[in-house]
């Protein structure tokens, strides 16, 4: 193969290919200054006088069945009399830091998308630990900056990302998905953190946040937003009556006897699902069930009506229609539905405000498998940094 295609293939800007060692164990590839090139500063392109050279190397891409291209080229080092110091000139296309190709490194990030660190050396002969600093490094160069102006609506949240609850707070742009903050813990520091990087503007353009009923995240949004509504999101809530289903379901369990209480104890899934998801079988099961206990008959029709809530366009009629449901609620008599209307009635405007800006967590939630995904590849959570480049990556992904 003839060097110019070499050049063609293996690009450095100022620079040519000298010679091209071929070999089984892979392709040195030897480059020189280009002469016809001026030495010029690389901050303020002032011309520079060649003070001295020394020879380094890098890995590049591999090419056909080598497995690694060594790139061998001449450090210059110069006298800038603009500057007033000595720069060094290499190739751009080498990593300053790294003894590798950009285009090595972004091969070698886009493959940990999908590829757990570990098993990188088999397929180009980069270590696990080098491919974790690849990566970062390439996430760090490529990721744009998070965009604040004209949020209209975020999204906030908190998820466990470590053994032993170790928590972080998430903060998402609800229209577009954009991932804009993470820090540790779930308290108000960890949120305040997000609005300490805002502009007086900034927070002006937030018109609605979208979190779940923790009192931390509430007050906080309160004092740094105060115009902005709050939006209770659906999934928690409607997570917050299963528990209720379900202390009602153990409750009555204890209280049954004989062969009602077999029948009550294999109930729980049919129970919580939506009458749409359930099987035949789980329809005659269920209907069993609600047969022979009238609590949990009650506990399930509300249930059901509850969902109704986020059928409605305009916040007045979800307003009369959950006032309806926590009388309804309060009249069963049943102990755990009882509290948890009480809750619902103090809470009723945070919830039919969804009415008005129709967000929900969803997308948040949705990050709990691309953070088991990022954590499988990685073996293991090295730094919140780079957790929050992997999100933030598959955030912009996923518009």
């Amino acid at each position: 193969m003839k060097i110019k295609n070499f050049q063609a293939v293996y690009p450095f800007e100022g620079y040519v290919i000298e010679s091209v060692n071929c070999q089984t164990v892979g392709i040195q590839i030897n480059l020189r200054w280009d002469q016809r090139r001026t030495l010029r500063c690389p901050d303020c392109g002032t011309k520079m006088a060649k003070n001295r050279e020394s020879q380094l190397s890098a890995f590049d891409l591999a090419c056909g069945s080598g497995p690694v291209v060594y790139i061998c080229y001449p450090s210059i080092q110069g006298c800038c009399s603009g500057c007033g110091t000595y720069k060094t000139i290499r190739p751009k296309e080498i990593h300053p830091r790294r003894k590798a190709t950009w285009r090595l490194m972004r091969y070698v990030s886009q493959l940990a998308r999908f590829v757990p660190f570990d098993a990188m050396r088999a397929l180009n002969e980069v270590p696990a630990a080098t491919a974790w600093r690849y990566d970062k490094d390439v996430l760090e160069a490529d990721l744009p900056e998070p965009d604040f102006d004209n949020l209209e609506a975020l999204l906030i949240d908190e998820k466990a990302v470590r053994k032993g609850h170790g928590y972080v707070t998430l903060v998402l742009n609800a229209r577009t998905g954009e991932l804009l903050h993470l820090h540790e813990g779930k308290k108000k520091e960890s949120l305040e953190a997000f609005f300490d990087k805002l502009t007086e503007e900034q927070k002006a353009s937030i018109k609605a946040v979208c979190i779940d009923r923790n009192g931390a995240f509430r007050s906080v949004i309160k004092q740094k937003l105060p115009d902005a509504e709050i939006v209770f999101d659906k999934f928690h809530l409607l997570a917050n009556l299963n528990g209720v289903i379900d202390e009602i379901r153990r409750e009555e369990i204890r209280k049954a006897e004989g062969e009602n209480k077999n029948v009550i104890k294999g109930q729980r899934y049919n129970l919580l699902r939506h009458p749409e998801n359930l099987s035949p079988s789980g329809e005659l099961a269920l209907s069993a069930l609600l047969n022979i206990n009238e609590n949990l008959s009650v506990a399930y029709v509300l249930k059901d009506q509850f969902r109704l809530v986020w059928t409605y366009q305009t916040a007045g009629w979800a307003r009369r229609n959950l006032k309806q449901w926590i009388a309804w609620a309060k009249d069963s008599g049943i102990g755990p539905m009882v509290r948890f209307a009480r809750g619902i009635q103090r809470d009723i405007e945070q919830i039919v405000s969804w009415c008005r800006f129709r967000i929900t967590n969803a997308l948040i939630e949705g990050f709990n498998s691309i953070i088991s995904r990022v954590i499988l590849k990685t073996r293991g959570i090295r730094s919140l940094d780079y957790l929050f480049l992997k999100l933030r990556q598959e955030s912009l992904l996923q518009n």
